[in-house]
């Protein structure tokens, strides 16, 4: 993998040729057709993970499904301060039409950065745009790209990032892609949460919960508040007060009420409740615990206090999930 010339920070304006654009969490998805537009949700789901675990709509998206698609709209395809991803397949070069290659041309030269999947990397080769030649290309297409491109450097990994251009060769390998921007843009703690969130890496121990990755991260490694986060998800049924868990850590209360503050701006009754709270939202979904049996293995002194919290974390009832849980979307209302 090659990452190189990122610069994470959004400007209002990057020029084509500029070797250093900002990596923006607007995305434009590019299908090559209907038979790849599955590629594009699964990509999408990555930034809707990434949006789950940091607890922020970071990123954002939309996607346009082949050339119809690109006839449909009205106005810019794409803007400066946007990341242009262009979903190929993995049988044929993508060969857009005269009209369809005239909007991509102007949308690659736009972007704040280009990303190339599978066959996606004719589209910049036939606009005559592409700037860099360092690339992730499919065995399938080496030939026609080695031959498009004068002297092209074609790695041998599956995802490679360079200048302005990222390129993955195909479908899982795009997926990575994805994974590896959220982690230049938000840092490597987010990476490896979100590639384990999403399978990509093998489950360890320490693995923990989405809110418990989302406030980890947020601690900056602080010890004491890391500590007193995995105290709190080992006792996620005890719930021990903030004076048992600082004598644990060998802290105050005050200071870890102030590490607190000042990390994560929650107290860590607050932290703890969301923790409790989303094994509770686990359980009701993924289990046929009776909800009274759920909120005694999340630490709830009665179901009437779960079910007030839980309602002002969720918007809904526990019973709306169990019944979501087990009948589906249709009857979960």
């Amino acid at each position: 993998m090659y990452l190189e010339n990122f610069d994470r920070a959004r400007t209002a304006v990057a020029t084509p040729v500029s070797g250093r654009r900002s990596l923006s969490g607007e995305f434009v998805f590019i299908s090559q057709d209907d038979s790849v537009g599955f590629l594009a949700e699964a990509c999408i789901d990555v930034l809707r993970s990434a949006n789950r675990l940091t607890g922020q709509p970071a990123y954002d998206w939309s996607h346009v499904r082949g050339e119809a698609g690109l006839a449909d709209l009205d106005g810019p395809l794409c803007g400066p301060d946007q990341t242009l991803v262009l979903i190929g397949g993995t049988d044929a070069p993508w060969q857009p039409s005269a009209e369809g290659l005239v909007a991509l041309r102007a949308a690659i030269r736009n972007a704040a950065r280009v990303c190339v999947v599978g066959s996606a990397v004719f589209v910049p080769l036939a606009a005559g745009v592409l700037a860099t030649k360092r690339l992730a290309v499919h065995p399938n297409f080496r030939p026609g790209v080695e031959e498009g491109v004068q002297g092209p450097e074609i790695v041998e990994g599956n995802t490679c990032h360079h200048k302005a251009l990222s390129s993955a060769t195909g479908h899982v390998s795009a997926i990575r892609m994805m994974v590896e921007l959220v982690g230049v843009r938000d840092g490597e703690f987010t990476r490896v949460a979100l590639a384990r969130d999403l399978g990509l890496s093998e489950p360890q121990a320490e693995s923990g919960s989405g809110e418990h990755w989302r406030y980890k991260r947020m601690a900056q490694g602080d010890e004491v508040i890391c500590e007193a986060l995995q105290i709190m998800r080992d006792h996620l049924e005890d719930t021990l007060t903030v004076g048992q868990i600082a004598d644990i850590i060998d802290v105050s209360p005050r200071k870890l009420e102030r590490g607190f503050s000042e990390y994560l701006g929650q107290t860590p009754l607050k932290v703890y409740r969301d923790l409790r709270l989303e094994r509770a939202h686990s359980l009701l979904a993924q289990t046929s615990l009776p909800v009274g049996e759920v909120s005694v293995a999340c630490g709830f002194s009665n179901v009437t206090l779960m079910k007030k919290w839980f309602h002002r974390k969720y918007g809904q009832m526990p019973c709306e999930v169990r019944r979501h849980a087990f009948a589906g979307e249709g009857r979960a209302a």
